[in-house]
């Protein structure tokens, strides 16, 4: 493609020229990773397109910048919201019509728009504040709940004196605070210091299945998430659905936000519960102790073959010293964990609980369920 002379710039007008340059930004704020070399490739193919046929400029457009496929469903209606007119010029850009008035020459049709759930199975929703698709968005109603509870379940998992704590009466004299203490002082230990004992932050493991059948919980599963890095817990947060992927630092910057489609790279449709928990022995070792807690947010549904799930719990059983499953099907009527990956991987979970709302989630923190 042929750069851009000044000869073909002076064809157009400057207002169609600020416009396809601010529409790289406007993207950017939906979600979109484009930037100078996209609006120059879009003022290029400019030059070779017939501005009459805005079907042909869109169609252009969406193979310049929409990068994967959720972009590719997505950029029709955008293109359609930013430049709006069916006609050359790209003039102005006027107020978007209301859905239930007529748009263009298709007498009263609705401009097509991309199917709301992203393919392949992934938790997708569609944002109508200004058109992005997340993966993950926490429930904001629940947070303030949410993350009270677990500082209770948190304290409750800290780990209890031990023996070498007890002090029968007598406590132990901590000796380098005294010298400290003494040396402000000319050197004199009038103040004996006491040993004081810090508790343990506890060691969490939190992996979330996020196929497509768990979205109905995922704004609540996500809020959770989100509530274990506000405590005083050392929390490792995995996704999983056919591979392993560590969230951490993303579910605490931006599950209030939303996390994007394209900030869970490699995630696809399907679940491999036991390939995943193979790829966490593998892979973080020094996360699994015995006073690690492991706490496994799934339905069960696993697409793997059950053996690979048998092995890789029974060795994550033989590492930790503790595995919680949360279903959130344990609290529809009639439900029992008849699949062959979730009834092979009972033997070796501590509690096998249902938590999918505030409610459910009090209770399994009172019951002690976690610790």
């Amino acid at each position: 493609m042929e750069r851009l002379t000044a000869d073909d710039l002076g064809r157009w007008t400057g207002d169609i020229v600020k416009q396809v340059s601010g529409f790289a930004p406007w993207l950017r704020a939906r979600g979109f990773r484009v930037g100078i070399p996209e609006t120059q490739a879009a003022l290029n193919a400019l030059v070779e397109l017939d501005l009459e046929r805005m079907e042909d400029v869109c169609a252009a457009f969406r193979s310049i910048y929409a990068r994967t496929p959720a972009e590719w469903g997505l950029f029709p209606s955008l293109f359609e919201q930013y430049f709006l007119g069916r006609k050359a010029g790209l003039e102005e850009k006027r107020p978007l019509p209301s859905e239930s008035s007529t748009d263009g020459p298709g007498g009263g049709e609705r401009a097509e728009r991309p199917p709301l759930e992203v393919e392949h199975g992934f938790l997708a929703g569609y944002h109508p504040d200004d058109g992005e698709r997340y993966a993950l968005r926490a429930d904001e109603a629940a947070l303030k709940e949410v993350v009270q509870l677990t500082r209770l379940a948190v304290r409750k998992m800290a780990a209890p004196r031990g023996r070498k704590w007890r002090s029968h009466g007598k406590e132990k004299i901590d000796l380098r605070q005294t010298l400290r203490h003494a040396l402000r002082r000319a050197g004199e230990p009038f103040v004996l210091k006491r040993l004081k004992r810090r508790r343990d932050k506890p060691r969490i493991v939190l992996l979330i299945d996020i196929s497509g059948s768990m979205k109905p919980y995922a704004p609540f599963i996500t809020a959770l998430a989100w509530s274990f890095t506000r405590v005083r817990a050392r929390t490792q947060i995995f996704l999983f659905s056919t591979r392993l992927l560590r969230v951490t630092s993303l579910i605490a910057r931006k599950a209030m936000t939303g996390i994007l489609y394209a900030d869970l790279p490699g995630l696809r449709g399907g679940t491999r519960i036991g390939r995943s928990l193979q790829q966490l022995l593998e892979r973080y070792p020094s996360l699994l102790n015995r006073h690690a807690r492991v706490i496994i947010v799934s339905d069960g549904f696993d697409a793997g073959h059950p053996q690979v799930l048998h092995s890789a719990m029974r060795d994550l059983d033989a590492r930790v010293g503790r595995i919680v499953w949360i279903n959130p099907l344990l609290g529809e009527p009639g439900y029992e964990p008849t699949a062959k990956g979730m009834s092979m991987a009972l033997s070796y979970i501590d509690a096998f609980i249902d938590v999918h709302d505030v409610p459910t989630w009090k209770k399994a923190v009172m019951s002690g369920a976690l610790q």
